[in-house]
């Protein structure tokens, strides 16, 4: 199963909040992974340490605020494999907006997107929460 993972979820909030919260570090780490260094620019650096201890680097390539977000996903422990991440924000009108993540490159590690898929659903919930002012539990168990 090497397909893209594509997950969506609707949140009451603008577009701009939510891009906002997929582009600025500091919004990042409230909602997905634990320390977040992120260049919100074309070619900007990625380093993503996630709440598994997994370090994710990478460089975006694609920047079109408050629309669309793009970038590289490499493991440093896992040479050879790059992904591609990319997040679209739609404005569904009366303040709400969609977010769709699409995560593509999957060949050759079956398993992995299979955890990863279940990882989109669990942190676009997370977004989802921070967005319409919720607590935001990140705890999510990959196995």
């Amino acid at each position: 199963m090497t397909d893209a993972i594509v997950q969506s979820v609707v949140v009451e909030a603008s577009r701009e909040k939510l891009f906002s919260l997929l582009v600025e570090p500091d919004e990042l780490v409230r909602w997905w992974p634990d320390l977040a260094e992120l260049e919100p620019r074309p070619g900007g650096r990625i380093h993503l340490v996630m709440p598994t201890g997994s370090v994710v680097v990478g460089h975006v390539n694609r920047f079109e605020p408050p629309a669309a977000l793009g970038f590289t996903w490499t493991w440093p422990d896992r040479p050879g494999h790059e992904l591609q991440v990319d997040f679209t924000v739609d404005d569904l009108g009366g303040g709400r907006s969609r977010v769709t993540v699409t995560h593509s490159g999957w060949s050759g590690l079956d398993e992995l997107r299979r955890r990863h898929d279940s990882g989109w659903a669990h942190f676009l919930a997370c977004l989802r929460d921070l967005a319409e002012g919720r607590p935001v539990d990140k705890s999510f168990d990959p196995s």
